[in-house]
């Protein structure tokens, strides 16, 4: 029987319970990555010409899509993550459900423009207004412990305001980052509106040498110290999320075999 050709530029899919290599992903080249910022440029544009009501309704559709693949998207996070599935379903599924159906009913109600009164004497014949208008592309770069729902919570708001997504899902979880992509295909959101890039280090650096408009990012300080000054040297402003593992101070009397288990939660989950 002839051996299956393993594609030379992938990442696997890994189970970290047996360290079967359930799949290869296609790696993204960090080469194209100004061409994938460029187009979602395009798209962002007729995008953010869609009203705040007809977006809230392309993401109750893109919730009523989670809802119906909720077991697939579980198994993916059960596989490639080791979660337990209860863990999969409560901590990764149901918070992006949570955040497609919150910015659903919310998004309109946050963006809505304000009338901002003057304090200065010399502007009291003046008026001020806050409106709100899309960045245009958004870099995100995620993480693999919480590998749809950390994803999902930071894309679903930035498309309802307006914005496209180039997003980096996290080497460990190459499954979970293409079936982000299609659920927003399925969905029926526009094409290369949300974008899912695969790889390591190189396709995040190649992200933001692309220029995106903003930077989220989710992982550890030493990386997030690099990103901070990538994002820096091109003035793009980012916001991260750094993990850590801190030491804890054990007072007398505490009753170590419930505590315990709660410590080691936050280890292995908790950024």
């Amino acid at each position: 029987m002839a051996a299956t050709a393993i594609p030379v530029d992938s990442l696997p899919s890994i189970n970290p319970a047996t360290g079967e290599v359930l799949a290869h992903i296609e790696r993204t080249p960090a080469s194209v990555l100004p061409e994938i910022v460029s187009r979602a440029r395009v798209v962002q544009e007729e995008w953010a010409k869609v009203s705040i009501r007809d977006r809230c309704a392309k993401l109750r559709g893109l919730r009523e899509r989670m809802m119906a693949s909720r077991n697939e998207l579980a198994d993916a996070v059960v596989r490639e993550s080791g979660k337990p599935r209860v863990e999969a379903l409560f901590a990764d599924i149901f918070v992006a459900l949570d955040s497609a159906e919150y910015w659903s009913r919310n998004a309109a109600g946050a963006l809505r423009a304000r009338r901002v009164p003057h304090h200065s004497v010399a502007a009291k014949a003046k008026r001020g207004y806050l409106a709100y208008e899309p960045l245009g592309v958004i870099g995100i770069i995620s993480s693999w412990n919480y590998p749809l729902a950390i994803p999902l919570s930071e894309i679903i708001p930035a498309v309802a305001a307006g914005n496209a997504v180039v997003c980096k899902t996290s080497d460990f979880t190459p499954e979970c980052g293409t079936l982000i992509e299609k659920l927003f295909s399925d969905s029926g959101f526009p094409r290369n509106l949300v974008t899912v890039v695969q790889g390591g280090g190189e396709v995040g650096q190649g992200l933001i040498d692309a220029s995106p408009d903003k930077v989220m990012f989710t992982g550890s300080v030493a990386t997030g110290r690099r990103v901070a000054e990538a994002c820096a040297k091109k003035l793009i402003p980012s916001v991260l999320e750094l993990g850590g593992k801190d030491p804890a101070i054990v007072l007398p009397g505490t009753d170590i075999e419930r505590w315990s288990s709660l410590w080691m939660r936050g280890i292995l989950y908790v950024l």
